[in-house]
């Protein structure tokens, strides 16, 4: 099996000051912020949280956040088809088996953290540098995938499943329904059902969970569709289908991308989501392909768990390179108003307000929150 491995970037932790654009007090700024950020301690995160006047100051922070550090590790194989998967240890458990069962035979291209954990650590980050090597080999098809995945079906069906749907122009395709990938959520409104489910549940978590959504005026989020009826009266909202831990997408769409395909603002978690709303609003066309893989457990893939911010950044319309979708031809468009374009650009802020581990002050799921 031939494996090639690259060094595609130096962490700023590593970086001696004379290679920092910004002065010592900045960068010094930078790491006592992120250790609050990446800290098990939720008074802590709570401390991280309370430095930021609204949220502006808080994605602006997300955005200047070094990105950590990443390898690329190749293993050949058939280039029309070329799995990304990043890995917090390309000789672990999780990618020899990637390599040597589920996905044998295809080109992969694994991106591994630089060190476990690594403090600048950035998932999506971590997926665009593995696309944009993807891409420099011309495939028809590319597969985003974690690590910690069991096989169900031979890659021979991926490969197959593939072929049929490739004359049909479809640009993205779904995997059938599971807990784990290709799963129906809706937008909801964040009202009176929401916050008094949440105060039932774990009352000190609830109140905190009110209070942040107060200070950065979080009026929506988004929840599995078969939750979203107890927060929704009437049922309402907008559907999509969430990719989560694997996603199908054409070289074609990709290259409208040029190889960004998650945006690198968020840190960790909701990253997928962000690129499933984008996907869905901008009316792309996708197929669902019989083809069956699982989750074994959640690993974390380079660094430290989902914590506690992912943001969606204002940019400048003029770098959307695809048409918006129009208000009018979208049933539930209504709830995602003002969104510009299906792949670089959202004008709603979106904002991951709870921790993924549950703590005493958090005790549930990480949601995505739009401010509309």
């Amino acid at each position: 099996m031939n494996i090639k491995t690259i060094n595609t970037h130096i962490s700023r932790k590593r970086c001696p000051f004379d290679r920092v654009e910004k002065n010592e007090l900045s960068f010094s700024l930078m790491d006592y912020r992120n250790g609050l950020f990446t800290s098990n301690d939720p008074k802590k995160v709570m401390e991280f949280y309370d430095g930021f006047e609204n949220c502006g100051e808080l994605i602006q922070w997300m955005k200047e956040r070094p990105r950590g550090a990443s390898y690329i590790h190749e293993v050949e194989g058939d280039k029309d088809i070329i799995v990304v998967i990043p890995t917090a240890d390309f000789n672990g458990k999780y990618a020899v088996n990637c390599r040597e069962n589920i996905f044998r035979g295809l080109h992969m291209i694994f991106v591994e953290s630089g060190e476990i954990p690594d403090p600048y650590f950035n998932g999506a980050h971590n997926v665009n540098i593995g696309v944009k090597r993807a891409m420099e080999y011309n495939p028809k098809w590319i597969v985003f995938s974690n690590d910690d995945m069991y096989k169900i079906d031979d890659v021979d069906v991926l490969k197959n499943q593939l072929h049929n749907i490739e004359e049909k122009n479809y640009n993205v395709a779904f995997t059938k329904p599971s807990e784990y990938h290709s799963t129906l959520s809706r937008i909801i409104e964040v009202n009176s059902f929401y916050n008094l489910f949440h105060l039932i549940t774990n009352y000190d978590a609830g109140r905190v969970r009110m209070k942040q959504y107060k200070k950065f005026n979080i009026d929506y989020t988004s929840m599995k569709s078969k939750y979203a009826p107890f927060f929704s009266f009437p049922r309402r909202g907008y559907k999509f289908i969430e990719a989560l831990d694997f996603l199908i997408l054409s070289h074609r769409l990709v290259e409208q991308t040029e190889g960004y395909i998650f945006d690198e603002t968020y840190i960790n978690g909701r990253e997928d989501v962000d690129l499933s709303l984008r996907i869905s609003l901008g009316g792309e066309k996708y197929a669902v392909i019989d083809y069956r893989n699982s989750v074994v457990e959640v690993s974390i893939f380079g660094g430290f768990a989902p914590r506690a911010v992912a943001t969606q950044p204002r940019r400048d319309p003029a770098e959307c390179p695809l048409q918006p979708p129009k208000a009018s031809g979208r049933r539930g468009s209504r709830w995602v108003p003002g969104w510009r374009g299906p792949w670089k650009t959202g004008d709603g802020t979106v904002l991951q307000a709870e921790h993924c581990r549950q703590s005493a002050m958090t005790g549930s799921p990480p949601r995505v929150i739009i401010r509309m």
